[in-house]
């Protein structure tokens, strides 16, 4: 049997309209206030937030910060940034 190659489009995403409806706008101002903080875009804000979510959906029992260090250190271990645990070491003791 042979194999099946993956097909890859090159078509642009179509954008996908988010409306914040009457009532909303603490949110909106909200999301806009923490998409600066965190140097992103409204719109990197709001996937960050449904990729937590859904993840959150998936493993109830796990606590939100800790599936944000999940996603971080996953993140850190695609650019190369992983370190070799030491045991016994307490990182940023004073000796």
């Amino acid at each position: 049997m042979g194999t099946v190659a993956k097909k890859t489009s090159n078509k642009a995403r179509t954008p996908i309209p988010v409306r914040f409806g009457e009532g909303e706008d603490r949110l909106l101002r909200l999301i806009r206030a923490r998409a600066s903080a965190q140097s992103r875009s409204i719109s990197g804000q709001i996937k960050h937030y449904a990729r937590l979510g859904l993840i959150a959906e998936d493993n109830p029992d796990l606590p939100l910060s800790m599936i944000a260090g999940i996603v971080e250190a996953r993140e850190e271990l695609k650019q190369g940034l992983e370190q070799p645990y030491e045991w016994g070491v307490v990182q940023g003791e004073d000796d």
